[in-house]
């Protein structure tokens, strides 16, 4: 089957139309991936300081916050890089005699690499755990 003169060009342009498409597609998607990771990461951190939190009665503020921050800081993961998270980023209640539960809530602005494209430079994340004290 031969192509016409006037088809010569045609998958050059379509090409031209679907490869800008296609990589927005692939940055958003690995933007994404890297704010779904640090979610889990700060998932996973409250959940620990809130269960350290709610064990241990001696526990202060200070030290639940630093299991918060060591444990993101040491996650391990490659796709997030969260060096500048810091106690600053943690709160806690329920940590009085009284309390029936713990509450850690941590919150981290997550840089985005290709936000920009989008006028979006960070990705605005919270986490928040309750343990009831044991």
């Amino acid at each position: 089957m031969r192509l016409h003169l006037d088809e010569k060009g045609q998958s050059i342009v379509e090409m031209a139309f679907l490869v800008p498409i296609l990589a927005l597609l692939l940055v958003v998607v690995i933007d994404a991936a890297r704010a779904f990771d640090a979610y889990i990461v700060l998932t996973n951190a409250v959940r620990e300081g809130a269960r350290y939190g709610s064990f241990d009665t001696s526990a202060t503020d200070a030290a639940v916050k630093q299991i918060v921050v060591d444990d993101v800081l040491g996650s391990g993961t490659n796709l997030t890089r969260m060096e500048d998270f810091s106690a600053s980023n943690v709160t806690i209640a329920g940590l009085a005699q009284n309390s029936t539960a713990v509450i850690v809530t941590a919150t981290y602005d997550f840089p985005l690499y290709f936000g920009g494209l989008v006028g979006l430079n960070t990705f605005h994340l919270e986490k928040q755990a309750v343990m009831p004290v044991n």
